[in-house]
């Protein structure tokens, strides 16, 4: 409390202080706070006139009233209140607002809504809209069973089911056993080929006719059959043609050199039985017993520009060997980023490596290796040609011209 009492007179702007030190408690708009019968009145100062006279900002309106007791608060203090009061109050509005938004979107939106909350915060529910949706849309049951016409079976019971379905008595629909259709029940040479906990085994070839004179046979054989040379391979799969007289294999092999490789053969009758065969080993070489061979018809491109400057862009690309920082073996050729220098069109990108230290390595370039020789050196070679038939001219020329000032001394 503040010290001294106050007179308070009703309708009058004037406030009389006994005992009190109005000049060093208050300036001019600072409040001071009573309580007169059981009310509070806070009254804003419009001037401090001495240590026991000050004039209100407006007239006192309570009653009239001596010694009471009083406290003085500064305008900085009533100001941070009422800044606090607007603060709370727009909260409180923004709360409400936030309210009657989410209320609307809850009652009159579709599918799901996002609800905001007063402190920023938000989440996603379902709308009135779409729980009255899912239920005029759920199925109902008749008689314990889906309907057939709301996507159901029709029937409570497994048997019940399959008769709604068509499916007769088996997993399949019944429509016979002969060439050309399903049949019903489990094919006898596929042993648990549908178990998760266990791996399929293929027991006999299985045939499929297509058209009238062609098909083809799937045939899985797990044995190690020796070869020549003590080679030993695991056939993982066959497919050839009905007659045999094409086939194609992918099988496990192990070589005399104990290296493992999985194999690519392709049979053809029509090529005197011989094979042809891609293996890929676990070096991550390719090897075949042919080429890759590409089309380069003069017919099939345009644009045909020969390479430029080409002795200059020999300079730019180097012959290298190397040991790879992956699982890779040594080798030896170009660098991607130095091709790409000179021809930046022959470098691709993608994928990945591993490097033997587990970082690893992504967007990996990789150079056209072939068609950048074959081109770069076939040019650098003319060019070189070129400048070997000038030197030859001129050391001609150079050699002509000697004879005859000797001739001539």
């Amino acid at each position: 409390m503040s010290a001294g009492t106050l007179t308070l007179t009703n309708n009058s702007a004037s406030v009389v202080g006994n005992g009190t030190s109005f000049t060093t408690e208050l300036t001019a708009a600072d409040f001071i706070v009573v309580t007169v019968g059981g009310v509070s009145y806070t009254l804003p100062v419009k001037t401090v006139d001495s240590t026991t006279a000050l004039t209100l900002v407006s007239n006192y309106t309570g009653p009239t009233q001596s010694g009471a007791a009083w406290y003085a608060v500064p305008r900085v203090a009533m100001n941070l209140v009422t800044a606090a009061l607007v603060a709370q109050s727009a909260e409180a509005l923004r709360g409400l607002n936030y309210d009657k938004q989410n209320w609307q979107q809850i009652f009159s939106g579709t599918g799901t809504a996002t609800i905001k909350l007063p402190d920023g915060s938000a989440f996603t529910g379902p709308t009135w809209n779409s729980f009255t949706t899912a239920l005029n849309s759920k199925a109902d049951k008749v008689d314990g069973a889906v309907p057939l016409s709301q996507g159901g079976t029709g029937a409570p019971t497994v048997a019940g089911a399959r008769t709604n379905l068509g499916l007769g008595d088996s997993a399949l629909r019944n429509v016979g056993t002969a060439a050309g259709t399903v049949a019903a029940g489990d094919d006898s040479r596929i042993v648990n080929s549908l178990r998760k906990d266990q791996a399929g085994t293929m027991t006999q070839p299985i045939y499929s006719n297509f058209l009238s004179a062609n098909g083809f046979m799937l045939e899985k054989n797990s044995t190690a059959v020796s070869q020549s040379g003590s080679n030993y391979y695991n056939r993982f799969a066959r497919v050839f043609s009905r007659f045999s007289d094409a086939s194609f294999e992918i099988d496990h092999f192990e070589s005399p050199g104990n290296y493992y490789a999985a194999r690519i053969i392709v049979y053809s009758s029509y090529q005197n039985s011989q094979l042809a065969s891609f293996e890929m080993r676990h070096t991550g070489i390719g090897v075949s017993q042919g080429g890759w061979q590409t089309f380069s018809d003069r017919r099939i491109k345009t644009n045909l520009v020969p390479v430029e400057k080409p002795l200059e862009k020999m300079k730019l690309i180097r012959g290298y060997t190397w040991d790879r920082l992956d699982s890779a073996p040594s080798g030896r050729g170009f660098i991607a980023q130095e091709v790409a220098e000179a021809f930046p069109e022959a470098v691709s990108v993608g994928g990945s490596a591993t490097l033997k230290t587990g970082e690893k390595i992504d967007d990996i370039l990789t150079p056209d290796t072939y068609g950048v020789a074959a081109a770069l050196h076939h040019e650098a070679i003319l060019a070189l040609m070129e400048k070997i038939e000038a030197l030859t001219t001129r050391v001609e020329k150079i050699e002509g011209e000697s004879v005859t000032i000797h001739s001539g001394s």
